[in-house]
Order: structure tokens, then sequence, then C-alpha cells
């Protein structure tokens, strides 16, 4: 395997040369996800997976878990989501566009995601990119004084309030009332400490986010919006552009993330679809280093 940096990112990398048909060996996944940890997006090149073989690599990943929303689902797959802009569904922009907006995948369970796999399965001449943000380097460069302040600050979640992009851009609508009960408000640090490496991050600060414990309503909204307007600088960014065959792993506790929207397609030549796999609990290749440091239980 030869691991190259992602021109134009600061800190992306690409794998190249492993054929997961043929090696998801422990010793594998163990590099890859170090790879991963330590650039906090990895793109492996060049696979051919069907549906199974995808999914039986996201288990070496960790846990993979059905989307909340069933309607976003595979058939036949529901640990699988089909995000594309081909099928019927897709004619409605809030599901076609449903991530067009900066978040964290699953920061809206109380077990949230740790990492994403998008596998391009077509991807448009034009269009169809998704932007990253290093949220790691963006947390190293704040000044002491703030680190200090926000070191043990817990935000809030809410599926519900999942918006905030371009346009009237938002989350996927909750579609009936088991959705609902199932995606109530959660919390989460603010802070996170990487349950593999310890390194510290920002986490989840803008897309779900509906406030911090202990603040009024104005000073957590005044603090997540200078979070936010911090970690969206060009400099933590980068465009990732998504090629057939490629899948791309995003570590979720040291990211954000937004699509970039595409209109209904007409033709193949702007047909898009990625299947996603959000993935949770601890890979079996790291199970002695996984701990995730999750808030204590409050009443408020």
């Amino acid at each position: 395997m030869e691991v190259k940096s992602i021109v134009g990112s600061s800190f992306g990398a690409e794998l190249h040369g492993l054929d997961l048909l043929s090696d998801v060996s422990d010793e594998t996944i163990a590099f890859v996800l170090g790879t991963l940890f330590d650039h906090r997006v990895v793109v492996i090149k060049n696979q051919h997976l069907d549906e199974e073989a995808y999914l039986a690599f996201g288990r070496k990943l960790g846990t993979p878990v059905a989307h909340p929303l069933e309607h976003l689902r595979l058939a036949g797959f529901p640990e699988i989501e089909a995000i594309g802009n081909t099928q019927e569904r897709d004619k409605d922009a809030s599901v076609r566009n449903g991530a067009a907006f900066w978040h964290t995948d699953q920061c809206y369970e109380a077990n949230p995601a740790s990492i994403i796999s998008l596998y391009a399965r077509r991807t448009p001449c034009q269009g169809g990119e998704t932007l990253i943000s290093d949220l790691r380097a963006a947390y190293d460069d704040l000044d002491q004084d703030t680190k200090d302040q926000i070191d043990q600050l817990v935000v809030h979640h809410n599926y519900s309030a999942g918006g905030d992009g371009y346009g009237e851009t938002s989350a996927p609508p909750i579609k009936t009332s088991d959705q609902a009960d199932r995606l109530r408000p959660v919390r989460h640090r603010l802070v996170m400490q990487h349950p593999s490496t310890r390194q510290k991050s920002l986490y989840a600060v803008t897309g779900f986010a509906t406030g911090i414990e202990g603040m009024t309503e104005n000073e957590s909204a005044h603090l997540l919006q200078s979070l936010k307007d911090h970690v969206l600088k060009p400099g933590y960014q980068f465009t990732h552009r998504h090629v057939t065959g490629d899948i791309t792993l995003i570590d979720l506790f040291q990211t954000l993330h937004s699509a970039v929207p595409v209109e209904f397609s007409t033709s193949q030549a702007d047909a898009r679809l990625l299947w996603r796999l959000g993935i949770k609990n601890s890979p079996d290749a790291l199970k002695n280093t996984w701990k995730l440091d999750l808030p204590p239980d409050s009443a408020t």
C-alpha cells in the first residue's frame, strides 16, 4: 500500500494498492484506521465491491448502523444509505440535498457515529463534491484561554434543528412518529478526545447543535457561531471530488463536512450515487485502544 497526500488538502490522504476484495485482515484494517485518524480523511482508490462485500468491509471498521430514517435506506441492505439524484425520491430536494449544510453525521444520537464511509458508484461530470473541514487543526490553533473556557462544555444536539446550509437546505425531514421518538435531543462534549488517539478536537459545532449547558441562549449562540466562523476558515477546508470506485472514509470526531447541492439527474453524465455507511463502536482491530468519552448523565 502507498499513502499519498490528497492534492489541495492539508490533511487528507489517499491509499493506493489496496484491494478490499482480497485483503481485509486486522493488520490491514488497523493500518487504514491509523492512517484515517492521522489524516482525518482517507480515500481508498479503485475498489470493486458489491453490497455484501462493502458491508463486510464496514463491519471491520466497527458497527454499521441503519440510518434512523427508513426511507433513506438501500433496499435489502438497511445499513447502506443510497445518496444520489436518480431515484424517484430524489426529485425532492430535501432528500437529494439533505446533507448540503455543515454538519457531523449522527451527532444527534446518544452513541454517535465515529466514521462515515462513502463509496462512489456513479459520479457526475461536474458537481457532487463534499466539502470537509479539519476540526482538530482548528482546535489546536485556538488560544489557551479559549481552550480552557470550552474544554469541559457540553452541547445539546437535535436532529430537527439540522440545517443552515445552502438557501433553505436542511436535513431530510422526519416522516413518522417512530422516527421522531428515536431522534430526541442528546448531549455531547464540545471538545472531543479521540477514542483511539486521545487527541483533542472540536466536535459538531454546527449543523445540529442547539445550545450549551450552563449558558443562556444568546451566550450559546454567540460561542457556537464564533467557533463555526473559526472552523470554516478556508485554511481548514478542502473540496473533495468523488471518483467512481473510490471509498472515502471521514473521521467524524475530527471533521465537519457538507455536500455540494446537485440537481435531479437527467442523464448518465450528471448521475450521482454514493453508498454511505455510518459506523459506530470499537473496531475489532483497535478494541484495546478505543475509549469514547461521553459526558456524564444530566437531569437538564
